[in-house]
């Protein structure tokens, strides 16, 4: 009569895929079977650090406003913009900055 000799499973299985504790487990080592439950289970992922809101730069005060309307009297683009002479002024503008 053989005698079967029950290997110790080191691959990863169960919820020890994604758990924190995989590294240090004892559990996960002396059990030799897939884990599916575990009060040590952990899979905490710290959100990622939220963009932190710098403050506005102040609107250019152009030097020369003249002849400028809407939009493009504080633009920074005005110089080199084709619609910024437009009669009655530009008030939507995707250049605009």
């Amino acid at each position: 009569m053989q005698v079967a000799t029950m290997e110790k499973k080191t691959e990863v299985a169960g919820i020890c895929i994604t758990c924190n504790h995989l590294k240090d487990c004892l559990h996960r080592l002396t059990n030799g079977q897939v884990i599916w439950f575990c009060e040590e289970f952990d899979d905490y992922v710290p959100p990622k650090p939220r963009p932190t809101l710098t403050a506005l730069k102040p609107d250019p005060k152009p030097d020369n406003q003249e002849g400028y309307m809407g939009l493009c009297v504080n633009c920074e683009h005005r110089a080199e913009c084709i619609h910024s002479k437009t009669p009655g002024g530009i008030w939507h503008c995707e250049e605009y900055r």
